[in-house]
């Protein structure tokens, strides 16, 4: 706040008057406002007094982007709302019989615009309303299906058995909702299962696991899915893309190079992808062979860098409240991200929230 440097030449009574305004609101004239494209900056911050706040600096299964700046974060235990005040809420959903957020096996995150929640959990996909009533909208609460069993094209949605840990991807605009059900997609409508996208179950030494990871995962309001491969050396071009107007799956296309940088695509690992609603998609990248970590823009044959940053994940904190340069982060980025109206929200493995502005056109 600069009200006592406007002021100086001012009476004596004034300079106290604006002394005390500056205490009164902590010596700041309130929030930034949101960074423009290129910009980043840190929009909520875990006290690390205990409260809800604080579970968004452990591990991610989910981030979504609802009007107004507000971000919503799946922290496997609870759902927590950061609001454009910057205050954490608790969202998670509480009701009569039913075991408490942390016992719920809690995955994925996809938020309608009247504020209703979609997430996975204990084998159902179920929608939470602001006042936190919690509605079953597909399976069967701890009845899981082997991922080597025969699968239907279509299936009755209440009483069907998931694989463990299937996750909404998203909502079409028609309002059918997408689902990853560990090696198959699903469009959930008028409470009916019926497949999408299918692949065969991976192999591991324990036995059968799902090709994707579908925290993830994501889907775009046209059906197109995208799915995050399972595995430490996947690659960008192991994305498997699931058109939404009824064409083949395929691979991502991904270029060499990044645009503009002499960094072999080849040599990144995507972890959390997010739409960008006409085609491309926004994603995480972790380097295999130097520190830090990107985040990209991949549409029409590019792979634009939209931030970077090379700091150490030793540091939990973050001073960058003002918009900095998002392609040279001061800070280490958190994991999962979302996207909404040209501001991408990063979330998860941080004490911290992130906005960074993109270009919309």
């Amino acid at each position: 706040m600069t009200l006592g440097s406007r002021h100086r030449a001012r009476s004596a009574v004034a300079a106290v008057a604006g002394l005390l305004a500056l205490a009164a609101c902590g010596g700041h004239s309130g929030p930034p406002g949101p960074p423009k494209a290129g910009q980043a900056r840190v929009i909520g911050e875990a006290s690390g007094d205990g409260g809800i706040g604080s579970e968004v600096a452990g591990d991610t299964r989910g981030v979504a982007a609802g009007p107004g700046g507000t971000v919503y974060v799946n922290t496997d235990e609870y759902l927590v709302r950061l609001g454009a005040d910057g205050k954490f809420t608790d969202v998670s959903g509480r009701q009569a019989g039913r075991p408490a957020p942390e016992d719920r096996g809690l995955s994925g995150l996809v938020v309608r615009g009247d504020g209703t929640l979609l997430t996975g959990e204990d084998g159902q996909v179920v929608s939470i309303a602001p006042d936190g009533t919690i509605t079953e909208l597909a399976g069967t609460a701890g009845a899981f299906r082997s991922l080597t069993a025969a699968v239907p094209t279509s299936a009755a949605a209440a009483g069907f058995h998931f694989a463990r840990g299937v996750t909404p991807l998203g909502v079409e605009k028609d309002g059918t909702v997408l689902i990853e059900d560990s090696n198959v997609v699903w469009s959930l409508s008028n409470g009916r299962l019926t497949q999408r996208y299918r692949q065969a179950a991976a192999k591991s030494p324990t036995g059968a696991v799902s090709p994707f990871l579908g925290e993830e995962s994501t889907a775009d309001p046209d059906g197109t899915v995208f799915l995050a491969p399972r595995g430490d050396s996947a690659s960008l071009a192991d994305v498997v893309v699931v058109p939404g107007d009824g064409q083949a799956a395929h691979k991502l296309a991904v270029p060499s190079q990044l645009t503009g940088a002499d960094v072999p695509t080849a040599q990144l690992q995507p972890t959390f992808l997010t739409g960008d609603g006409t085609g491309g998609i926004y994603l995480n990248a972790i380097p295999a062979k130097a520190p830090g970590s990107y985040v990209l823009h991949i549409h029409d044959g590019r792979a634009d860098i939209v931030a970077s940053s090379t700091a150490s994940a030793a540091s939990g904190t973050c001073k960058a409240h003002k918009p900095v340069a998002a392609r040279d982060f001061p800070c280490t980025l958190p994991q999962a991200l979302a996207y909404r109206a040209g501001h991408l929200y990063l979330a998860g493995n941080r004490p911290y929230i992130l906005d960074i502005g993109v270009p919309t056109s």
